[in-house]
C-alpha cells in the first residue's frame, strides 16, 4: 500500500469558532427538546407512545454526542506535557477500549523504551478515535493490530516514535483517502466526520503527524509519529 499525505487543516482557529457556534445553537433548543421528552414519559402511559418517545431519546443522544465533538474541536487547549513511556501508556489505552469490542487483538511492542513527552488526555483522545474507526471498518471477527515501535519520517528526516494501528477491514478506496481529513466528511451512516479531525488536531499539538494507508478490500494501516524525548 502506498502511502497517502493528506491534507491538513488549514485554520484550526476558524475551524474551531465556527464548531462552538454551531454548537451552542444546536445544544439550546436541544435541551429543552429533552426536558419536554422526560416529562411527556411521565405523563404518557401507552407503550406505542413510550416506544415513538424512546426513538426521540435516541435522536436525541446522537445530537448530544455530535455537539460534543464540536466542543472538542472548539475548545481551546492548554496542553500539559510529562514524560510517558509510549509503549505502556498505549497498551492501557487499547486493553481499555478494546476489551468489549468484540473485536481480537494484539499489541505488539517493537521497542521496549520509548519515551516521549505527552499530554495524555489529548494523546489517549487520538488514538481512541482512530481505535474507534478500526472498529466501526471490521465485523465481528475484525483483528486489529497496534504496533509501537521506531522508524524514520520522510518529511522530518529524523528517527520518531510510531504507533500503528492496523484493521483488516474492508479499506478505502484512494478518492476517499484524499478528504478523510475534511471536517464533516464521513462515509458512515451515522459518521459525524470529526473523529479524525479531532485526532490530527491533538497528534499536532504534540509536534507529530498521521498518516493513512490503504487501498479497497485490503485493510488500513493508520500511523501516529510522535517525536521521541532528546
Amino acid at each position: 500500500m502506498e502511502p497517502t499525505n493528506l491534507a491538513k487543516i488549514s485554520d484550526v482557529r476558524i475551524l474551531s469558532r465556527m464548531a462552538r457556534s454551531i454548537a451552542d445553537e444546536i445544544r439550546n433548543p436541544l435541551t429543552g427538546i429533552a426536558g419536554t421528552v422526560s416529562l411527556l414519559k411521565e405523563s404518557l402511559g401507552e407503550k406505542s407512545s413510550l416506544d415513538k418517545l424512546r426513538i426521540i431519546d435516541e435522536c436525541i443522544v446522537r445530537i448530544d454526542s455530535f455537539i460534543e465533538d464540536l466542543y472538542l474541536l472548539s475548545r481551546p487547549v492548554k496542553p500539559c506535557f510529562i514524560q510517558v513511556d509510549l509503549g505502556l501508556f498505549v497498551e492501557q489505552v487499547t486493553e481499555y477500549f478494546l476489551k468489549n469490542s468484540g473485536r481480537e487483538y494484539q499489541v505488539l511492542l517493537e521497542d521496549t523504551n520509548l519515551s516521549v513527552s505527552a499530554d495524555i488526555v489529548l494523546l489517549q483522545q487520538a488514538i481512541t478515535n482512530i481505535l474507534k474507526n478500526a472498529v466501526d471498518a471490521t465485523g465481528k471477527n475484525g483483528m486489529i493490530t497496534i504496533s509501537i515501535g521506531k522508524e524514520i519520517s520522510t518529511e522530518a528526516n529524523r528517527e520518531v516514535a510510531s504507533i500503528k494501528i492496523q484493521d483488516n477491514g474492508k479499506g478505502i478506496n484512494a478518492r476517499t483517502l484524499e478528504r478523510l481529513f475534511t471536517p464533516f466528511y464521513s462515509t458512515k451512516h451515522q459518521g459525524r466526520g470529526l473523529g479524525l479531525v479531532i485526532a490530527l488536531n491533538y497528534i499536532n499539538i504534540h509536534n507529530g503527524d498521521i498518516k493513512i494507508e490503504s487501498k479497497k478490500s485490503q485493510g488500513t494501516v493508520v500511523s501516529i509519529e510522535l517525536p521521541l524525548d532528546e
